[in-house]
C-alpha cells in the first residue's frame, strides 16, 4: 500500500476518526505526514498561527516552538564557546580537580621563585614540556624529589600552561591520597555522587592527567611501606585507559628504580612508556624557604 502526506485540521470529528484507527495505522500515517497535526486553536502569542500536533502528542504553537528551539541551539553553541575558551577549560579544571587545598589550583610559573641555577633549570624543562602536554603527546613525565621541592607547584603551573593553548581539550590535577579517601569514603554512602568509577572515567577522559603524591604510604627516607592493592587497582585502571594515548604526569617523593619495586609490574610497564623523569634533587624544601 503507497501512503500519501496528509496535512490534517483536526476538529473534533477528525481526532474520534484519528483514534478509531488501529495504533500502528494512526502512528504511521503521523509519521508520513512529518508529525504535524494542525488544531483549529489559535495560538494566544501569535493568533494568526494555528497550534500543531507532534507526534509525541503535544500541542504547540509553531512559532513558539521554532523560537524555543532555536533559543536552546543557540544556548548551546554559547556553552560549548565557553566550555572550549580559556576561561571554560580553567574553570573545568577547577571545578574538577581534587585537591588537598585550593591554594595550588592557583600555582605558576611566575610564582615558583627559582632561586638557584637547579631551580632554574628544572622551570625551564618545565616549559620545554608546555607544548608536549598541550598537543597530546602521548607522554609519561615523572617529578621525583624530597617534600617541599615544588613538584606539585610545577606539575600544576605545568597544566595551567598547556590548558590555555589546548583548545577543546580538558584537564585535570588529581591528589592520588585525597582521591583515595573520597573513594572510600563514598563506599558507606548511599546518596554520594562519588564512586571509584566514575572518578576512574574522568581520569581516563582528561586530555591530561596529573596524580599527584603517589606512593605517599612509602616513606621516602627508609623506603618503608606498602603500596596497597585498593591503590594498586585505582593506578592500574587509570594507566589502563591512558596508556600510549595521552600525557600523565606524576609526582613523588619515591624514585622511580624504588618505586618500581613496590608497584605492580603492569603499572611499571605502562608508566615507563615515553618516560621523562624531572628530578628535583638538589633543591631545598621551598615552604622553609618562604618563611
Amino acid at each position: 500500500m503507497i501512503w500519501k502526506t496528509y496535512l490534517f485540521r483536526k476538529g473534533a470529528n477528525d481526532m474520534d476518526l484519528l483514534k478509531g484507527l488501529p495504533p500502528e495505522v494512526a502512528k504511521h500515517l503521523v509519521e508520513r505526514s512529518k508529525g504535524i497535526l494542525e488544531t483549529d486553536e489559535h495560538c494566544e502569542l501569535h493568533p494568526r498561527h494555528l497550534k500543531m500536533v507532534l507526534s509525541n502528542g503535544e500541542i504547540v504553537c509553531p512559532v513558539c516552538y521554532g523560537e524555543v528551539r532555536d533559543l536552546k541551539v543557540s544556548k548551546d553553541k554559547a556553552k560549548e564557546y565557553y566550555e572550549n575558551s580559556v576561561d571554560g577549560r580553567k574553570a573545568y579544571l577547577y571545578k574538577h580537580s581534587i585537591v588537598a587545598g585550593k591554594n595550588i589550583l592557583h600555582k605558576g610559573l611566575k610564582d615558583f621563585y627559582a632561586r638557584t641555577e637547579k631551580e632554574e633549570a628544572i622551570q625551564k624543562r618545565i616549559k620545554l614540556l608546555i607544548d608536549d602536554v598541550a598537543t597530546g603527546e602521548a607522554i609519561n613525565i615523572f617529578f621525583q624529589g624530597e617534600p617541599g621541592t615544588g613538584k606539585s607547584h610545577l606539575a600544576m603551573a605545568l597544566m595551567q600552561n598547556a590548558n590555555a593553548l589546548a583548545n577543546g581539550k580538558r584537564f585535570l590535577f588529581v591528589n592520588f591520597p585525597v582521591l583515595q579517601q573520597r573513594i572510600r569514603a563514598s563506599y558507606d554512602n548511599n546518596f554520594s555522587e562519588d564512586s571509584e568509577a566514575s572518578f576512574i572515567k574522568q581520569m581516563i577522559d582528561a586530555d591530561a592527567l596529573v596524580l599527584d603524591d603517589i606512593a605517599s604510604e612509602i616513606n621516602p627516607l627508609t623506603n618503608q611501606g606498602n603500596i596497597s592493592s585498593f591503590a594498586d587497582r585505582i593506578l592500574y585502571s587509570v594507566m589502563e585507559g591512558r596508556a600510549e594515548r595521552k600525557p600523565t604526569i606524576f609526582t613523588s617523593n619515591i624514585t622511580w628504580d624504588k618505586l618500581q619495586q613496590f608497584l605492580d609490574p603492569r603499572i611499571v610497564s605502562r608508566i615507563s612508556y615515553r618516560f621523562n623523569p624531572v628530578s628535583f634533587d638538589g633543591i631545598n624544601d621551598k615552604r622553609k624557604v618562604a618563611k
